[in-house]
């Protein structure tokens, strides 16, 4: 999602970065992805790297994806290119973006592809209340390539928690952190794309691990996909993927 300059799928979110005490991130992406949306699926640069984290996923955690059972929420969606992959795995898939423009186009993707019966997207700010979403709990919440641009990834996580059900899981995909592939300086990465990203050097292990657990998660899991990204922000930075679970329990 690297701000329609990098691989990843376009979006991001939501109320929880206006806990940002610096800067609204959010609002930053919004409008920029409202304004970029109907241009960003015609970049194959983008498109490779969604298949490839995609089926990674599904390598990696064939389990989590059943077509006659597994719902899925996949948040900060943008234009849909990730549900478009993971729909013939799953059974539905709701996505979830803050950009109207981008949440447009998805819906208006999945009209041409007769597929509105199993998938829609929404442009919501989640906050994890019981009436967002008309109650609904998944199986199944993926976010890839949009972590790096929230403000507080401990207050987003907790939310996507919030909507799993117990035994569910999340799986997020990103950029991983300095000293992996050569990240550009602040100074080197262009002014509207540092308004929008807040980590500009990825995330390592133990910070993911941080706020996995402490949104509830457990199981948790960093891999290392083997996949090679670019864009404004650097070169040769390796994507990551991290899982947790919702315990039965909660």
């Amino acid at each position: 999602m690297d701000h329609g300059h990098d691989h990843g799928h376009v979006g991001s979110h939501s109320s929880q970065l206006a806990h940002s005490h610096t800067h609204d991130y959010a609002a930053a992406n919004r409008e920029f992805y409202d304004k970029e949306a109907q241009n960003y699926d015609a970049r194959p640069d983008v498109a490779a790297v969604t298949k490839q984290i995609t089926a990674a996923m599904r390598k990696a955690y064939p389990d989590l994806f059943d077509e006659s059972s597994t719902t899925v929420m996949d948040f900060a969606c943008g234009t849909g290119m990730v549900s478009r992959e993971l729909i013939p795995h799953v059974k539905s898939i709701i996505g979830v973006d803050i950009s109207g423009g981008a949440v447009d186009v998805y819906n208006q993707r999945v009209s041409e592809l007769g597929l509105t019966q199993r998938m829609k997207a929404v442009r919501e700010e989640l906050k994890g209340q019981e009436l967002e979403l008309d109650g609904a709990k998944f199986d199944l919440i993926v976010c890839s390539m949009a972590y790096h641009h929230f403000g507080a990834i401990d207050v987003v996580t907790r939310t996507l928690a919030f909507f799993l059900k117990p035994g569910g899981s999340l799986l997020v995909a990103d950029r991983k952190g300095s000293g992996e592939g050569e990240h550009k300086s602040e100074a080197e990465v262009p002014e509207d794309v540092r308004r929008a990203v807040a980590h500009l050097h990825g995330l390592e292990e133990h910070v993911m691990r941080g706020v996995f657990e402490g949104a509830g998660l457990g199981q948790f899991e960093y891999r290392d996909l083997g996949i090679v990204g670019g864009g404004v922000l650097g070169k040769d930075v390796r994507i990551f993927i991290t899982r947790g679970v919702k315990p039965l329990s909660r």
